[in-house]
């Protein structure tokens, strides 16, 4: 399992370091829905008592990263469709809210700025490489919507989604389509610029509901359950 893990230096403290090595091993699909995450191995891997890993397993399982059974030990957290539903019914409210607290306060430059690196991709073939450069470009854009909403907590809540959100993305066996998805970023960005609230939600919503439409469907493909 040492593979896994990677060198965070010293400035953190030790269930920190866990968290997060763990957590970026989740998010980027390298740790797999299902896999045990046996504390013995965790600790000779990273050469560190099980207490901070106990620790950092309890702050995972309450983001839901990680499932922990008694008795039986812990393991990254399946995917359901049920939980792809939930996690989507609560980022249309969140980010809605986000964007309408945020409305003449995203700067129309950056928009701008964001929308032709969008353009870029229309004729880019959907290999991997591309794939994650554009969930990079993807998640660099819904913070843009909600950094400027003004509640602290809101935009910690969404960044939390988005962690969620891009698990899902990197653990997906099926590619995207580029074209479909930049045409729905530029709606939203042009409903910006016109500074149409009524509008913004409306692409808005569209654009997450087909995300949540495509995470399902590329759900049948996983190997998870999706009872």
């Amino acid at each position: 399992m040492t593979e896994y893990f990677e060198d965070l230096g010293n400035y953190l403290s030790l269930k920190d370091r866990v968290y997060q090595n763990v957590k970026f091993q989740i998010i980027r699909g390298t740790l797999k829905p299902g896999t045990r995450l046996p504390e013995e191995e965790l600790s000779k891997a990273m050469n560190i008592s099980r207490a901070p890993i106990r620790e950092a397993f309890n702050r995972l399982e309450k983001e839901g990263f990680v499932t922990i059974v008694p008795r039986k030990g812990t393991a990254v957290s399946n995917i359901t469709a049920q939980i792809i539903e939930d996690i989507f019914e609560i980022r249309e409210t969140l980010e809605s809210l986000a964007v309408k607290k945020s409305m003449g306060k995203i700067s129309i430059e950056k928009l701008e700025k964001v929308g032709e690196s969008f353009k870029n991709f229309i004729k880019k073939p959907s290999n991997a490489e591309n794939c994650i450069r554009y969930l990079a470009l993807d998640k660099r854009f819904h913070d843009l919507l909600s950094q400027n909403c003004g509640n602290k907590k809101l935009i910690e809540l969404l960044a939390n989604l988005q962690e969620q959100i891009h698990w899902l993305r990197n653990i997906s066996l099926k590619r995207i389509t580029f074209a479909g998805s930049v045409k729905e970023h530029l709606a939203i960005i042009e409903a910006l610029k016109k500074n149409d609230e009524e509008l913004i939600i409306k692409v808005l919503l569209q654009h997450l509901e087909r995300a949540k439409e495509s995470s399902l469907a590329e759900s049948n493909s996983w190997n998870i359950t999706s009872e």
